[in-house]
């Protein structure tokens, strides 16, 4: 049932017998084709546990998860579903095309569709000078990359990414992203996982921000960014050589700023943001403030408010 959802779940739980813990409490959502749906939600939310009862490896307490509109339970899903869990994982003397290679022959392809697709990912993972070494003698962001190829190879319609970008080079990141979002745009439902919602976010087409085993809140990001729209972010930095104090300066902005290092940061109502602003601009002067703006709600500002870690240290 192709014209189904990619994955329609429905009221799931997952509750681990010893010791006795919830993972997951009543989770619901769906995945289109063509979609990339993010999972988002700090360590400890439940993510790990979700996917891979998507996947068939965990069974769930109770629930339905539906595949293209057919239960999962029981169904084998490894020429349906490609998996990237988190961490790395060794292939004893496998290098590093004949792994990308022989995953996409397991998958059903022919030997020349194979080796093209290998070919492919190799040249935009920047793999090809390492080619031909055994993935045991690879450095951990190697066997990252090599993974992230054997998920991508054989263009399955279901993909499910599980921190995709951990241990990757900051330099290559983006060409990750936008090989993954290149694949929901071909079609595929794309599953991401992750609590880097900065990065993540230009990819993502909706998103279920997950707490404590729950959906704390779903939608666009557009839509999860308009819930905030109301309130507009005041950013500082202090002068290095400044004599003026982060704690002055979170006075003067709002009661619940906040202090790291030399910034401080605090919500305002968005129609008193320029003229807080731009008091703290005369009553402090230029000359010690290395830098001063607004930021309009982001999708890390929902995640935050949501059941994300804070990313400010609360203020002495």
């Amino acid at each position: 049932m192709r014209n189904a959802p990619a994955y329609d779940v429905r009221n799931l739980h997952k509750t681990y017998r010893s010791p006795q813990v919830v993972a997951n409490d009543g989770i619901s959502f769906t995945v289109e084709p063509g979609e990339a749906f993010g999972l988002l939600g700090p360590n400890g939310a439940g993510k790990s546990t979700l996917v891979r009862q998507l996947v068939g490896l965990l069974t769930p307490t109770s629930g339905d998860i539906k595949l293209f509109g057919e239960s999962l339970e029981g169904r084998r899903v490894g020429r349906t579903v490609a998996y990237l869990p988190q961490g790395t994982m060794t292939l004893g003397e496998f290098r590093v095309a004949e792994a990308i290679e022989w995953t996409a022959v397991l998958r059903g392809c022919g030997k020349p569709t194979a080796s093209t697709e290998t070919e492919d990912l190799l040249v935009a993972l920047e793999l090809e000078t390492i080619r031909d070494r055994q993935l045991r003698k690879l450095s951990g962001g190697q066997r990252r990359l090599v993974q992230i190829g054997m998920t991508l190879v054989g263009r399955l319609p279901v993909l499910i990414f599980d921190e995709p970008t951990a241990d990757i080079d900051p330099a290559l990141r983006a060409r990750i992203w936008e090989l993954i979002s290149g694949r929901a745009r071909a079609g595929a439902a794309v599953v991401l996982v992750t609590h880097d919602v900065a990065e993540a976010e230009h990819v993502l087409d909706r998103v279920a921000i997950l707490s404590q085993g729950r959906v704390a809140a779903q939608g666009t990001p557009a839509e999860l960014k308009s819930r905030l729209s109301h309130r507009t972010r005041i950013e500082v930095a202090i002068s290095q050589d400044s004599s003026i104090s982060t704690s002055e300066i979170a006075a003067a902005m709002a009661a619940d700023a906040r202090i790291r290092d030399r910034r401080v940061s605090a919500w305002v109502a968005a129609d008193e943001a320029i003229r807080v602003l731009e008091k703290l601009m005369s009553t402090f002067g230029p000359e010690h403030l290395e830098d001063a703006h607004l930021v309009t709600p982001t999708l890390e500002d929902v995640y935050l408010e949501t059941g994300g870690i804070a990313f400010y240290e609360e203020k002495p």
